[in-house]
């Protein structure tokens, strides 16, 4: 019986030991992860000034929005503290990429933001139409694309890589467009027909446009991806493939877009792959 007991204890200590040495190697794993992503022992994260991504509070300079929501996870899953940096535009974004300033960052898919940093699974999809003034005659998606159209689009988005394969008859006036105001104020001086953005940047421009109309549909959703630094081992990648995954699942990106309201509206949770 002795010998039995002692056998028992013996595997009960094997498997514990074992136990162990899994649980610190899964802690080291994290480490590394965390070494690799978050090279200066914080994690900063790039967050694109857009009302439906981040918005900043006057008063207390707090940032609040499903992006720097994103950020605080992973940092909080890393285990590192997290510094959100402010980000004017898409092209300031790739240069905090090329300097080695951002460490990650959740942002819409295109090639020469693709040819600064590495992108793995889209969180968000961005429901992307055209907004009219009140006298347009254009009705619908399908009656933009016609000679004369004068369309206003982001520089350097993804919109903007998306339209050009797609419109072979209007015009596309590709400018800076951080706010709404620029297009806005195209379309009343006449030096444009149509403004082409996401969603709920077009709700923010209807404000200035009294009378303008939101055309229904999508033709495109802008996939949007969690980005890192270019060269990361495996290791990374499968860590940020289960986060986006987790927090899609888990209902986290769902509850950070619901607490911004109308903010994210046309902002929906990408589906899984």
């Amino acid at each position: 019986m002795k010998m039995k007991l002692s056998v028992l204890a013996a595997a009960i200590a094997t498997l514990a030991f074992a136990a162990a040495d899994m649980t610190a190697r899964a802690q080291q794993a994290s480490a590394d992860v965390a070494a690799k992503l978050a090279p200066t022992g914080k994690l900063r994260v790039g967050l694109l000034m857009l009302t439906y991504f981040a918005n900043e509070d006057t008063a207390t300079g707090q940032i609040t929005g499903v992006m720097p929501d994103l950020g605080q996870e992973l940092a909080r899953r890393l285990g590192v503290p997290y510094e959100g940096v402010k980000i004017k535009n898409p092209a300031e974004m790739i240069e905090g990429f090329k300097a080695g300033k951002l460490d990650v960052t959740f942002i819409g898919i295109t090639a020469d933001r693709a040819a600064a940093f590495d992108y793995g699974p889209v969180v968000l999809d961005l429901q992307t139409t055209f907004l009219v003034p009140a006298e347009s005659p254009i009705k619908s998606i399908g009656e933009v694309d016609r000679p004369g159209t004068r369309i206003v689009v982001p520089v350097r988005s993804a919109q903007e890589a998306k339209l050009k394969g797609m419109i072979t008859q209007a015009t596309m006036l590709p400018v800076p467009v951080e706010n709404p105001r620029t297009a806005v104020e195209m379309i009343i001086s006449g030096q444009a027909d149509v403004f082409s953005h996401v969603v709920p940047m077009l709700v923010n421009a209807q404000a200035g446009l009294p009378g303008s109309r939101i055309l229904p549909g999508s033709y495109y959703n802008v996939p949007t991806a969690i980005g890192y630094q270019k060269g990361q081992p495996d290791t990374v990648v499968e860590f940020c493939k289960r986060f986006v995954s987790d927090v899609k699942q888990s209902g986290f990106v769902q509850k950070s877009l619901d607490a911004m309201g109308e903010k994210a509206k046309g902002v929906v949770v990408a589906p899984e792959l």
